[in-house]
């Protein structure tokens, strides 16, 4: 536990620790977030990384699935493809 200098708030983990005095001014950073590598529920793959018989196969991370396409020589490869006549596209961003 961490206790404010100045105002004695308690302070944890991601809070901004300068406040001159203002404990509400200890808010929690939006940058501190990290983002999990793991996939809540698991995610079935049924083509390309699937078992040598076809058979669909069950990743839990996506670290484990980085692992498989790396065995089995393969690369993550997202092509922008937004409908004719338009930039904009609600699976992927263009950053060219």
């Amino acid at each position: 536990m961490t206790l404010c200098e100045v105002c004695h708030a308690v302070l944890n983990v991601g809070d901004y620790p300068f406040c001159k005095g203002d404990a509400a001014r200890h808010v929690p950073s939006k940058t501190a977030g990290v983002i999990a590598d793991s996939i809540p529920g698991g995610i079935e793959i049924k083509h390309g990384l699937c078992h040598p018989d076809g058979s669909p196969r069950r990743f839990d991370s996506h670290s484990d699935i980085r692992k498989a396409a790396k065995k089995a020589g393969m690369t993550n490869y997202v092509v922008h493809q937004p409908p004719p006549g338009s930039d904009k596209s609600k699976w992927t961003s263009r950053w060219v």
